[in-house]
């Protein structure tokens, strides 16, 4: 799965987010995994988060920052 696809599909999926937020939101997660010993569940985990920030993004209101430090 593309980073690009991923981020089409989030972004249709979160349409109040902006796409440059959407796009740092999926890199962002995937860069959480860079060091996980087995690759193939990296993009699955990588879209969980990215729609666990994304949710929070959603419920926040606008002008507060999102922070993704927490979302495991």
């Amino acid at each position: 799965m593309s980073v690009r696809n991923m981020v089409a599909r989030l972004s249709a999926d979160y349409p109040s987010v902006d796409t440059v937020t959407v796009e740092a939101t999926v890199r962002a997660a995937y860069d959480a995994f860079h060091q996980a010993r087995v690759r193939a569940y990296v993009p699955i985990l990588a879209e969980r988060r990215s729609r666990r920030v994304l949710r929070a993004a959603c419920r926040t209101a606008p002008g507060q920052a999102i922070d993704d430090r927490a979302a495991p």
